[in-house]
């Protein structure tokens, strides 16, 4: 996921999951004209009688549209390796697949574009075997090509987000027109996993290569050719994105003709426009809402349960936060418990490992229960006992951030720390993190896959490929070294054991401040049946069915 995805902020990633799901399922490809009405002429009445009515053939199907109101629009250049953040993460799904899939529970891989994947005895290829009559949405047939040309885009492009991923990636080869086999440089354990990311996803090779140019124009990607279950012909930002159902798509017929997706910051006026019959569906639902939109008899509003943790990021780059027992004491002052009651309704759970619910999360580790004695006596140990002046961004019309960063702002000041909250545009406080202008922010994480190679590079990883440990500019080249092995060994248990020391030791040195594993929201009218977000947040708008 995510950059909270896919790989924004996760959180707003998971929202922003909820959001992209809905507008997807509204249209990728363009249906066909129906047919004309067939009638039948009257036949010459005798005189003095009156002829038969003509006979008219029933009326075609009125076009299902799925309207959606999210919470942010994308940001990234709409191509699948070079997507940085949820929003645009979300529509990808539905636009472009892979060779694989992840399962609905995101505990497994199967199959998506590839029918059959095998590793060779000493791991250092692997096998997959192509679905048969794959066609994009501008019915042109998908080409082993495309295949190569995609993976290799995404492991070894410079304008990749997520190369990290695919680092032992060392050649894609096409055996025949229906059989492609992956060369790696050592045994990844995790490469299934990778291959069923949104990221992997394959696109016809002529379009690979015009996005690699440097003057590359992004915003002819949302003019996309996908083996996917919608398209979208243009898009611009501040527009809304109008998918259409893809009449080539391989996996069965959509019931949404289209979807058109607006976006809409405030978390009340969702609402409001759910609430008014204006949209169908909307994303990150404040928890708060949930029980009282149900309530209302024409609407359907949960929470789902997804590889999702919020945390606040801290600059480790600027003073104090450079300091260890600093960033350790905001730790401790944290009231994880009341941020799960209070800003969650008790649907979160208190985050005690540096990664969301999974595999290999260490699940004996305390974290850092709320411990205000202990966060007083490692700040007067610190190189600012007297305290310290703290500015926090904070996304405009995000509730749950603004809910966590009130909450934090009274902590921290029973240790001396006086924290400003700044509220800006999510696309100022992007732009902020991702060049180190900050201090701090609360943001969020949603696994994009079930291996945990993923999360642990992304948030833990030193340096500009790694996303600068999710932006914290913390680099430890110990820990990067750890991670390194950890990602090609084979052996489940030792695997399992070289994870556990990365979280410890990640989780010691406390560059971020870890609160909760908290849920996503999405709300829909009850006509609208089949729309789920999945266990990495992911929504498939081909699963949407409108009833009315």
């Amino acid at each position: 996921m995510l950059t909270f995805a896919k790989s924004q902020v996760k959180w707003v990633a998971l929202v922003c999951v909820l959001t992209m799901l809905v507008p997807m399922l509204a249209a990728c490809g363009t249906p066909a004209a129906p047919a004309p009405a067939t009638q039948v002429a009257a036949a010459q009445a005798p005189s003095g009688t009156q002829a038969p009515a003509a006979t008219q053939a029933p009326a075609a199907a009125a076009k299902k549209v799925l309207r959606m109101s999210r919470q942010t629009e994308p940001f990234s250049p709409f191509i699948p390796w070079q997507i940085d953040d949820n929003p645009a993460l979300f529509i990808s799904v539905n636009i472009y697949d892979s060779l694989l899939r992840m399962t609905p529970d995101a505990q497994g891989v199967q199959a998506g574009l590839a029918t059959k994947w095998e590793a060779a005895a000493d791991g250092l290829s692997w096998t997959f075997t192509l679905r048969d009559n794959i066609k994009y949405s501008d019915g042109s047939p998908l080409k082993p090509e495309d295949v190569q040309a995609s993976i290799m885009a995404v492991a070894k492009s410079p304008k990749s987000s997520w190369a990290a991923n695919y680092a032992a990636v060392k050649d894609v080869q096409i055996v025949d027109p229906k059989t492609i086999k992956i060369i790696l440089s050592q045994p990844f354990a995790a490469l299934p996993s990778v291959m069923a990311m949104f990221c992997a996803a394959i696109l016809p090779a002529d379009l690979v290569k015009a996005s690699e140019a440097k003057d590359f124009d992004v915003t002819t990607a949302w003019k996309t050719r996908g083996t996917g279950a919608y398209y979208s012909e243009s898009w611009k930002k501040g527009d809304p994105i109008i998918l259409k159902r893809n009449p080539n798509y391989w996996n069965g017929t959509p019931a949404v003709d289209e979807v058109d997706i607006d976006y809409v910051p405030d978390d009340n006026t969702r609402i409001l426009k759910l609430q008014g019959g204006e949209t169908d569906v909307i994303d990150f639902v404040p928890l708060s809402q949930i029980a009282s939109l149900s309530g209302q008899g024409n609407i359907k509003a949960q929470p789902f349960t997804i590889a999702q943790m919020y945390f606040i990021m801290l600059n480790n780059t600027v003073k104090p936060l450079d300091d260890l027992k600093v960033r350790q004491a905001l730790n401790y002052a944290t009231d994880k418990e009341a941020i799960a009651k209070t800003v969650f309704f008790g649907q979160a759970k208190v985050a005690n490992a540096p990664i969301p619910p999974g595999m290999y999360q260490d699940k004996s580790l305390i974290g850092y229960p709320f411990d205000l004695a202990k966060a007083k006596q490692l700040m007067a140990a610190s190189s600012v006992p007297n305290g310290f002046k703290l500015e926090m961004q904070v996304r405009s019309g995000n509730a749950d951030y603004t809910n966590i960063a009130t909450i934090i702002k009274d902590e921290w000041s029973k240790i001396g720390v006086d924290v400003n909250l700044v509220n800006l545009e999510t696309s100022v406080v992007r732009t902020n993190y991702r060049s180190g202008n900050y201090q701090s922010e609360p943001s969020g994480w949603t696994n994009d896959m079930n291996d945990p190679t993923q999360i642990v590079n992304y948030e833990m990883n030193g340096g500009p490929n790694m996303q600068f440990a999710y932006w914290t500019r913390y680099d430890n080249k110990d820990l990067d070294a750890a991670i390194a092995k950890a990602d090609v060994e084979l052996d489940p248990a030792k695997r399992q054991a070289m994870y556990y020391d990365i979280q410890k030791k990640f989780q010691d040195d406390a560059p971020l401040v870890w609160t909760v594993y908290a849920p996503a929201t999405a709300a829909w009218q009850n006509y609208v049946t089949g729309f789920v977000i999945d266990g990495l947040n992911y929504y498939r708008f081909e699963t949407v069915k409108i009833n009315k």
